[in-house]
Order: C-alpha cells, then sequence, then structure tokens
C-alpha cells in the first residue's frame, strides 16, 4: 500500500462562542468568540461550507424565562437553526447537509435572545457550531 498526501473534501471544525452572566431581555445579541473579555462577534471563513450541528451549554439552568439561541451567516440569524432553552442546562441540534450553507467569506456567528422573565442570570454560556469547510481546490 502506498500513502499518498491527497487532502480530504471536507473538514469538520468546531467554532466557539460564550457570553458569561447571560442578561435578561437581550434581544438577537451576537455572542462574542471564545472569551467574554474580546470583541469579536463571529469568525470570517477562508472556504465556503455549512453549519451541520450546534450544542448549547449553560452552567447553570434557569427555573423561569427562556434563552433562544441560532446560527448566524453574515449577520443574519437562520430560523431554522434557532433552539430554545426554558428550564434545561443543555441542547443539540443537527442540521440537514444543504440547509445552512454559507459562502468564502461569509462570518459566521451566534445570536442569542432572552426574554424579560429569564432567570438564569448568573449562568455562563457557550455556544458550539460544527461547521463543514469545503476544501475542493487546494
Amino acid at each position: 500500500m502506498q500513502i499518498d498526501n491527497k487532502i480530504s473534501k471536507g473538514q469538520v471544525v468546531p467554532i466557539v462562542f460564550v457570553q458569561d452572566a447571560v442578561a435578561a431581555s437581550q434581544t438577537n445579541v451576537q455572542l462574542t468568540a471564545q472569551d467574554a473579555g474580546v470583541a469579536v462577534d463571529g469568525f470570517s471563513m477562508p472556504f465556503a461550507g455549512e453549519v451541520i450541528g450546534m450544542a448549547v451549554d449553560l452552567s447553570a439552568a434557569a427555573s423561569a424565562g427562556s434563552l433562544t439561541a441560532g446560527v448566524s451567516v453574515g449577520g443574519t440569524e437562520v430560523a431554522a437553526t434557532t433552539q430554545t432553552l426554558t428550564t434545561a442546562a443543555a441542547k443539540t441540534a443537527k442540521f440537514q447537509r444543504g440547509k445552512v450553507p454559507f459562502a468564502a467569506g461569509d462570518k459566521l456567528g451566534v445570536e442569542i435572545t432572552t426574554d424579560g422573565t429569564w432567570d438564569g442570570t448568573t449562568a455562563d454560556l457557550v455556544v458550539i457550531l460544527y461547521v463543514l469547510l469545503h476544501l475542493e481546490g487546494i
């Protein structure tokens, strides 16, 4: 058997977004990337691809209110990706291939909304997007 240097046609990459002490009454707030101390609210993609999954985790569950999180492409939330947490501390979602595509150069992010009764204000939030980058042609 001969080993060669052929690259696969795709690579799954996790992209991490966070917010600490998730406040109530937020509307379409872009999460920051990886560390709550930075101001970057998304990542520009060097390759075309698609979002295939999302994990939403809180450090503690709320007992009232709701939090929604959704993928944003180019600053616009993709409605079909929105996930809602009420009294759970975690939620995952898989997205069918081809349903959340993006072009090279698009900025990927996560938007959240909390209602006025959200009481998980001491909880920290981590959202991981699982992105399939299309590597053809490199």
